[in-house]
């Protein structure tokens, strides 16, 4: 082979490869084109849908001293709410138990709840659809919003959540002091709801609502707080008087809350499913 024919192999071969690499860049080129066509979907937190269900209109609380709720949900909505409170859902409504995670399930259980979260999706493509949420026990149920609150934060008592928008979360809240987690009624875990939206909250007993000064104390019975703001000072202290300790019928000791802030107090004599007396 003669040096002419040797530089025209070696010629050829690079034209090949050129137009490979022409043809590859192409193709890399077409991708990106191609993707930058498609529209990106936006993930909400852990993979929650973007839609917010606002519960002032949506939700519907009916009953007495039992009461219930229902739900009006259009496409695409989805309802988070504890496992086992359903009593009914319409036509088009699909359900999804999950733990949502091992850590958050295990903080769940110890703030009182199920392990188990329920999502409650309308999968209709026009109209709307229902369902209805019961509580374990007789109780009523509040709908309060997140947002009216110090950094989007609510202290509750241990098994008060009922239902609520999938940005919402349950975590742990535990108690400033030792004497507060004894003899404060509540235990030493409480519930601290945060995140976005509105939530529905279940209470034995007659509610009543508190907004406390700067400074400001309420004195309240053991055990009968169902939620109060982040910025309230929880405390207990014990009775005054040892004929009020003794014969006064609360105890040895009274929690005290210390504004500012909202709280939510509720009369219940007894807690028991079986034999709830209300006042």
């Amino acid at each position: 082979m003669n040096a002419s024919t040797r530089i025209r192999i070696a010629a050829l071969r690079h034209a090949s490869r050129s137009r490979r690499v022409a043809t590859r860049n192409e193709l890399c080129c077409d991708r990106r084109l191609l993707s930058s066509n498609v529209p990106a979907t936006t993930e909400v937190g852990d993979n929650l849908p973007s839609k917010q269900i606002d519960l002032s209109v949506s939700a519907k609380i009916e009953g007495e001293e039992s009461q219930i709720a229902t739900i009006k949900l259009r496409p695409g909505e989805t309802l988070r709410a504890e496992s086992g409170a359903m009593l009914f859902m319409t036509h088009g409504v699909e359900m999804a138990t999950d733990l949502h995670g091992a850590s958050a399930a295990f903080s769940r259980m110890m703030t009182g709840q199920n392990v188990f979260l329920t999502d409650f999706t309308y999968k209709g493509d026009k109209g709307e659809g229902t369902v209805g949420l019961g509580t374990d026990f007789p109780s009523k149920i509040i709908r309060l919003s997140l947002e009216d609150y110090e950094d989007s934060t609510l202290i509750c008592q241990r098994g008060a959540y009922l239902a609520s928008n999938p940005s919402v979360n349950i975590e742990m809240a535990y108690t400033k002091s030792l004497s507060a987690g004894f003899f404060g009624g509540q235990g030493f875990i409480l519930q601290k709801l945060t995140g976005q939206g509105d939530v529905l909250l279940k209470a034995g007993g007659t509610l009543v609502e508190k907004e406390l000064e700067e400074g400001e104390t309420l004195r309240v019975t053991s055990g009968s707080i169902v939620a109060l703001t982040s910025t309230i000072d929880y405390d207990i202290q014990m009775m005054p008087g040892i004929k009020n300790a003794m014969f006064g019928g609360e105890g040895l000791f009274v929690a005290t809350l210390k504004g500012p802030g909202k709280g939510e107090p509720a009369h219940t004599s007894i807690k028991e499913p079986t034999n709830l007396l209300l006042g």
